[in-house]
């Protein structure tokens, strides 16, 4: 059964700030559309990496509820890992298969890394950001870790800019991508959000559970939704499950900036563990 939110919270969760279309020059030219949620003077800065076959009008309850919570939010379109990948991904009758091999797609994750390089290159010439955090679902969540500093079969290096990370729907390690202890290095604070109906490449949520087991000590925390599916953590259909993806974000970033640092409250539907 998936959380119960109060509707008004759910509204305002989803009303966000009016979002500004903008481009991104990569240092190979080619131009990164995004959608972006301004806030008031030089806020704290989110950018949101969307899904294998996603674009930028995807996370939309996650990028509202962090700008109405003050940051800056950056949704960006992935254009080496959108429509077409997807579709590469599903040809040949491979299935779950098809599309994991496409989201582990080496140049795919460089053109990602290309795509950070250029919105935090705009973003920290246009002030100087006083927090930064890196949040993707998927195949975004991938980039996540792969940028916090998890070894992959991607073979790249990632540079650790941000000063938190949240991972939706991470792959767990041992599954193809991530081999196993691959994000035992990861020192900052790290956010994990999955649920009971997520599946991967036709394994059961508790696949991605390994993701977090394999995290180092030191504010890092797993949420667990009850009833939640792949489609609905990535903000597409039942707003229960994206509202409720939003409040768990906001609240685990209020606790690391400025902090304390403690537990996080309890919510209905929702299993939390933390390290």
């Amino acid at each position: 059964m998936s959380p119960r939110l109060p509707f008004a919270l759910i509204a305002l969760l989803a009303a966000g700030a009016s979002a500004i279309a903008d481009t991104y020059r990569r240092a190979d030219g080619v131009m990164v559309d995004a959608k972006v949620l301004d806030a008031r003077g030089c806020a704290p800065l989110v950018i949101i990496s969307h899904g294998l076959g996603g674009s930028l009008s995807g996370n939309a309850p996650l990028a509202a509820a962090l700008n109405r919570a003050g940051f800056r939010v950056v949704v960006p379109s992935h254009a080496e890992s959108g429509p077409r990948l997807l579709m590469a991904g599903l040809s040949g009758g491979r299935g779950m298969r098809g599309l994991d091999a496409a989201a582990s797609d080496p140049a795919a994750h460089r053109a990602r890394q290309a795509d950070l390089d250029a919105i935090l290159a705009a973003e920290l010439a246009r002030c100087r950001v006083p927090f930064k955090v890196l949040a993707g679902h998927s195949m975004g969540a991938r980039s996540t870790l792969v940028e916090a500093g998890a070894a992959s079969s991607t073979g790249i290096r990632g540079k650790d800019r941000f000063d938190a990370y949240i991972a939706i729907s991470p792959l767990g390690e041992g599954h193809g991508m991530f081999p196993e202890g691959s994000g035992a290095g990861l020192r900052k604070p790290v956010l994990m959000i999955t649920g009971t109906r997520d599946q991967s490449a036709e394994r059961s949520y508790e696949s991605r559970l390994s993701a977090f087991e394999g995290l180092a000590l030191g504010r890092k925390r797993l949420a667990v939704i009850e009833g939640a599916t792949h489609r609905a953590l990535g903000g597409r259909g039942e707003p229960q499950v994206g509202a409720m993806v939003g409040v768990i974000a906001v609240e685990f970033l209020s606790q690391i900036r400025p902090g304390p640092w403690g537990p996080p409250g309890r919510r209905a539907g929702v299993t939390f563990a933390e390290k």
